[in-house]
């Protein structure tokens, strides 16, 4: 057989088992999650100290809301803390008394790590800047943070600005796909990662204050410490409560993020390869796919590519992903309020933005390129800054 006719149907092959088969398990959950009842949360007459921890590296507007939206939420025994970036803004007065801690550098990671050691409460609620809260999250949280076994309670997030265009409204509707996974994942004992813009931890699982908690040389310190925390045998809920976050406004912007993301979860797979390798073989399994699963576009973007080399077998398979994942736009777009054309008509751009970033992800994984932490860009910014 010729060598390039080989290389070619392996490619392709790779391509198609990372397309078809990450999507098929990412299907399956959606499908499972979206069968299931919501279950309200328990009762929970006791009110330990919580202490609501924003991550602020930009000091935009955006901080002053999810302080306000925080100052009314209904629990009376809760403290509020920022961890501001060198060169982020103070915010201004919420009504409430704020704890402020500078970090040294615009990292993240290292941001929370400077702020760790000044929290006292019993609990800890991680948010970012535009982490818009609703007033009874916590009723909703804390009934799931001491479970056995349980390090974590993370939300449902939305992003805050659906309406403001076709990409925002696609971004929606990847996060109700994203919500109805997870509640899959959750009922079936599954991973789900503690998100960084909106989870709720017992301070004690992060053991003694100070000292670096999350990894500061990780571009997704979240997932890195989730796996972390896996290997102790503690795994995370998933609650009720819901959280707005600001989407990208641009897909250049919204590309910057994804392969921080994308480079990210990668890392930290190879990272905690033999906590893993220790884990259940189902549960091993979600994990891999789970931190895989930005290579189903990838595998959609390679196709497209060979399919001019291989048109007979190639273009029907290109061709028939795209009208389905056209097709599922069109209708899943049909709750927002407006704007479903543009969303249908966004599908496959979006699809191969994403693709491509994961291929660069991929790429920067294979051949150790450094992708730097970059600050996602809000609105209301005076100028875009990056570490």
């Amino acid at each position: 057989m010729d060598p390039a006719l080989l290389a070619l149907a392996a490619a392709a092959w790779l391509a198609g088992a990372a397309l078809f088969g990450l999507t098929a398990y990412s299907l399956a959950l959606f499908a499972y999650g979206r069968s299931l009842a919501e279950e309200p949360p328990d009762a929970f007459s006791a009110t330990p100290e919580v202490t609501a921890l924003v991550a602020s590296l930009g000091g935009t507007p955006a901080l002053d809301e999810t302080l306000r939206r925080l100052a009314g939420v209904k629990y009376p025994a809760l403290e509020l803390a920022v961890a501001l970036g060198p060169s982020a803004q103070p915010p201004r007065g919420v009504g409430k008394q704020l704890t402020l801690v500078r970090s040294p550098s615009a990292g993240k990671a290292r941001a929370l790590n400077a702020a760790i050691g000044a929290v006292r409460s019993r609990y800890l609620l991680l948010l970012d800047e535009d982490s818009l809260v609703e007033p009874d999250c916590i009723d909703r949280l804390l009934p799931l943070a001491d479970a056995p076994g349980t390090w974590a309670v993370v939300g449902v997030p939305y992003p805050s600005n659906a309406g403001a265009g076709p990409l925002q409204g696609t971004l929606a509707l990847e996060a109700e796909a994203w919500a109805a996974a997870a509640k899959a994942k959750d009922r079936l004992g599954l991973f789900l990662p503690a998100t960084g813009f909106f989870s709720f931890i017992p301070v004690a699982a992060l053991g003694p204050g100070g000292g670096e908690v999350w990894d500061e040389g990780a571009l997704a310190e979240d997932a890195d410490l989730s796996l972390r925390q896996l290997a102790k045998g503690l795994r995370v809920r998933l609650s009720t409560a819901r959280v707005g976050i600001e989407a990208p406004g641009t897909l250049g912007a919204l590309a910057r993020q994804r392969l921080r993301w994308y480079k990210g979860m990668l890392d930290a797979l190879w990272k905690n390869r033999r906590v893993v390798a220790r884990l259940r073989p189902a549960l091993a399994a979600d994990v891999v796919l789970s931190f895989l699963a930005p290579l189903a576009p990838a595998g959609f973007v390679v196709l497209a590519a060979l399919s001019p080399l291989w048109p007979s077998a190639l273009v029907p398979v290109v061709l028939g992903a795209a009208m389905a994942y056209a097709a599922s736009a069109w209708l899943s777009a049909s709750k927002l309020k407006g704007g479903r054309a543009g969303v249908m008509l966004l599908s496959l751009p979006y699809a191969l933005v994403q693709g491509a970033v994961a291929l660069a992800a991929l790429g920067a994984f294979l051949f150790h390129v450094r992708v730097r932490w970059q600050r996602t860009p809000k609105e209301g910014d005076a100028q875009t800054r990056y570490a």
